[in-house]
């Protein structure tokens, strides 16, 4: 199921995107490079091509041990009609190939990391590049037949790349009878559109194995070489339909170790762990109780491993990490044995006290018993089998049920059913299948076939059961069909992706001197949280600040917007964001944003076509000397307030506080470096997937022209938003001409440039945190003279605790009825308002009476609350005459 999903969205994006970027003004981008490796403590010269390549400076990469120096190219070469003499050399292309020279320091473990290209127009998306302790080699033409075939030793990864529709590649090695050789064929992996057929043939033509996206479109094959002799690999790409510069692979042919699963897939934070790891040419390794993958048979070895002591919240990787697993968090590991290092391999984290099924549970009988919350990990060790898993619970009692198998590297599409423990063929929760829910549906999809989150009420006291299945159970099971169940209570938490704004299409960095750089922030709630998060950004280089953001509880989306002064040194930097949030016992939680990029995207914005997008390693800001055309300036202090009575009131501050059905109108203002002051076309950045759905939202009733710079712009806060603080962030695009060339002597063309507005802060507050229910004087009366009593009960909304004041006025023109002000207690949820009516009093009907609830809300926000009361006023009884005295 991954791999289908993974070539449909690979097929959306390549199918639409070509090599040229979208319009607007320059941003380094790289398409590819070749090769695509280095053996540590060794260098290799590589080239980088992509568009607005101009003027290089060197390679950034994420480990501090590889380093990209630019090779200038000679400024002089032979002249072809005297070779005794020189001419000028061509000028270079900008797009390309550039060439560096790659130093890998022995340290740097095997794996894959991050390159960047540093030139004039920023930092670049993120390239993958691997480090080995392999030979490195690229590939030779021709390899395109048997006899062409490229000879290599056992333990040699090449880079090579499928030139065209029909391109073929051959390698030969030479082994020993009984060896086992690993050929892997990275493709997805490293950032590449290739969909690579993998075949081994003897020398005699025999095709001894072959394969294809047994990860994603990676293709992995493994064969016990039956005699002494040489061996060839073809490499093609499947149904020979595509090729090009942006179909590269890298071939790895060794007898190394393969990691093909770890089991258990999860271990508990910082406790060490017995785990068994399954694979090919493990050293010591078993068979594997007859377990496989890809048809091959696997071996076994049990290792301790311990997580890193800052692996919590994190998901650490030195391979490939697809959104479906970006919200895991884990750790990598690798096995060294005589062969080399094995592959990169991710074990995730426990969130809760683990479990390891370590019999069969196919039947109730057999079932996994849990002894309290906790997770259990366990794996399908039979074709067709269901595993049950066991639990108690007390009648009422709330479990969140969460089956993860996708998201920690299963091959399948896995289900859960919860049945009663009395009757097991009751099912409780009816089939819980794929997960719909998505950080971003086209930028960052983290659409699952894993089950969404289940929230289970116990019925009655008793035993219940959690039956897990996959649907591709007829072919698939063993270890590589592993999963994580947590059957516990809820654990609010939550985790974050950063990725550049430019979520349709691969980027990076190009901040201009005045501009603005913007980063989409998508926060993933865990188990209903819901509370509100306030997103920083540290590291950053001097002259360059990030605004102020928090994504507010009903907000799935920030902006997080880098503001860079008109004076900014010229630099390229790392950075890290970081979000804060408080849990329901008041505890901060910090959380490190996950930096990711879109790794191949559409030139066409906004067609709701998923991308295929990755985790990256870092976050990187660019900084240049070029200024901005324009920037936008929310004027929040002179914002006014439109309240619920129809009168403006100034803000006066840094934030608008709004009541639900409030509305506030901001100036906004656009200043121009461009002499042309181009109109500007102001829209909200949205705040989460559903526009209906939005708790706050801006209205434009004009835009900002060269002749009306500043206009107003509406921000209206539902009346049934979620209560809480939230960021609103204008972006701005205007058509402006450029050229990159400033002795140019005309215009260039228009291009589309955008910019991002100063924050628009704002707090929706409650319009009433109480309802109030007045009850009635004794008989609906109040006489003369004679004090009555009235209870005022409220019922307390959006958990307000505070006091809470009560005051009595007639209705207008009515006198002589008063009580005094009493106040509710913090916590009590009751008080008497005792009413007087004073002597001289007018008898009669008392229509309409108000009794006004006053609550400080947060502390500092007034917020009141009115219920009417009729009742009564009855004249003071008259005392009867006294008898005259008989004489």
């Amino acid at each position: 199921m991954r791999r289908l999903v993974f070539g449909l969205v690979l097929l959306a994006a390549c199918g639409t995107a070509a090599a040229q970027p979208p319009p607007g003004l320059p941003s380094a981008r790289v398409q590819h490079t070749f090769p695509m490796g280095v053996k540590a403590g060794t260098t290799v010269e590589i080239t980088v091509t992509g568009t607005d390549l101009e003027e290089p400076e060197k390679l950034l990469f994420s480990h501090p041990g590889l380093k990209g120096e630019y090779i200038s190219p000679p400024k002089d070469m032979p002249d072809p009609k005297d070779p005794k003499k020189t001419v000028p050399a061509p000028k270079a292309n900008p797009a390309g190939p550039h060439k560096f020279k790659v130093t890998a320091t022995g340290d740097v473990p095997p794996g894959l990391y991050d390159l960047r290209f540093v030139g004039k127009w920023g930092a670049s998306n993120p390239r993958a590049f691997a480090v080995s302790d392999q030979i490195e080699v690229a590939e030779k033409e021709p390899n395109n037949d048997v006899a062409e075939a490229q000879k290599v030793e056992l333990g040699t990864a090449v880079s090579g790349v499928i030139a065209n529709a029909t391109d073929v590649d051959y390698v030969s090695f030479t082994g020993k009878k009984g060896q086992r050789v690993v050929v892997s064929c990275l493709a997805s992996s490293i950032d590449s559109k290739a969909a690579p057929l993998l075949e081994v043939f003897a020398a005699d033509g025999r095709k001894l194995t072959a394969n294809r996206n047994a990860r994603d479109n990676d293709a992995l094959a493994d064969v016990v070489l039956p005699v002494d002799g040489d061996y060839l690999v073809r490499v093609c790409q499947f149904t020979y339909t595509a090729g090009g510069p942006d179909y590269f692979y890298r071939l790895s042919v060794s007898a190394a170790p393969w990691i093909d699963a770890v089991f258990p897939p999860v271990v508990e934070a910082g406790k060490a762990t017995p785990v068994t790891v399954y694979g090919r040419n493990l050293p010591g390794g078993q068979p594997a109780d007859g377990f496989t993958s890809e048809g091959r048979p696997l071996e076994k070895i049990t290792v301790s491993v311990t997580p890193p002591a800052d692996a919590v919240t994190k998901l650490t990787s030195l391979t490939r990490v697809d959104p479906i697993n970006a919200l895991q968090d884990g750790f990598t590991y690798t096995l060294k044995g005589p062969g080399g290092t094995s592959n990169p391999f991710v074990i995730y984290l426990a969130r809760d006290k683990l479990t390891i099924k370590t019999k069969a549970a196919g039947t109730p009988e057999t079932a996994e018993v849990l002894s309290g919350p906790g997770e259990v990990a366990g794996f399908l060790a039979k074709r067709g089998e269901r595993d049950w898993i066991a639990f108690s619970a007390k009648k009422g009692e709330k479990f969140t049920i969460d089956l993860a198998a996708d998201r920690v590297g299963a091959n399948g599409d896995f289900f859960f059913s919860i049945r009663d423990g009395k009757d097991t063929k009751r099912d409780l929760s009816g089939e819980q299948d794929d997960d719909n829910d998505t950080l971003h549906p086209f930028g960052f999809s983290t659409r699952t076939t894993d089950p969404g989150p289940y929230q289970f009420t116990a019925p009655e006291d008793g035993k219940y059961y959690v039956v897990v299945g996959c649907r591709e159970s007829g072919y698939l099971s063993g270890p590589t069909a592993a999963y994580r169940l947590r059957i516990g209570s809820p654990l609010p938490d939550f985790r974050a992706v950063v990725m550049p704004y430019s979520r349709y299409f691969q980027t990076g960095s190009a901040a201009w001197q005045g501009g603005t750089q913007a980063y989409y922030v998508f926060a993933h709630r865990i188990d209903g949280y819901a509370g509100s998060l306030a997103v920083t950004a540290e590291g950053l280089p001097a002259g360059v600040t990030a605004q102020p953001l928090t994504i507010g509880p009903a907000a799935r989306w920030g902006t997080l917007v880098l503001k860079v002064a008109p004076n900014a040194a010229a630099v390229t930097a790392p950075f890290a964001v970081k979000i804060t949030g408080t849990d329901a016992a008041g505890k901060t939680l910090v959380r490190p944003g996950r930096p990711a990029s879109v790794t191949w995207g559409t030139p066409q914005p906004d067609q709701n076509i998923t991308v295929v997008a990755r985790l990256d390693r870092s976050l990187v800001i660019a900084v240049r000397p070029e200024k901005a055309p324009f920037s936008i300036t929310a004027d929040v202090p002179n914002a006014t307030v439109k309240s619920a009575m129809g009168k403006d009131e100034k803000v006066n501050g840094p934030l608008i506080v709004l009541k639900q059905g409030e509305k506030a109108t901001v100036p906004v203002k656009v200043e121009w470096t461009a002499a042309d002051k181009p109109n500007v076309a102001l829209t909200a950045e949205p705040l989460l997937q559903q526009p209906q759905n939005q708790p706050v939202t801006a209205q434009f009733a004009a835009q900002p022209t060269k002749d009306k710079p500043e206009v107003p712009v509406t921000v209206d806060a539902k009346s049934n938003a979620v209560t809480g603080p939230y960021t609103l962030v204008l972006r701005g695009v205007a058509q402006v001409p450029f050229t990159k060339d400033p002795m140019a002597k005309q215009k260039g063309p228009n291009v589309p440039a955008e910019a991002f507005s100063t924050p628009i802060p704002v707090l929706v507050i409650p319009n009433s945190v109480v309802k109030l229910t007045p009850g009635a004087l004794a008989g609906n009366s109040l006489k003369v003279g004679t004090p009555g009593e009235l209870v005022v009960k409220v019922d307390r909304q959006f958990d307000y605790a505070g006091e809470i004041k009560l005051k009595f006025e007639l209705p207008k023109g009515a006198v002589g009825v008063t009580a005094d002000e009493v106040t509710i207690p913090a916590g009590k949820d009751e008080a008497k308002l005792v009413l007087k009516a004073a002597s001289g009093t007018k008898p009669g009907a008392v229509s309409n009476a108000t009794i006004t609830a006053t609550a400080l809300y947060a502390g500092k926000y007034t917020i009141t609350h009115e219920a009417k009361v009729t009742f009564t006023v009855v004249e003071e009884p008259k005392k009867k005459a006294e008898e005259p005295k008989k004489k």
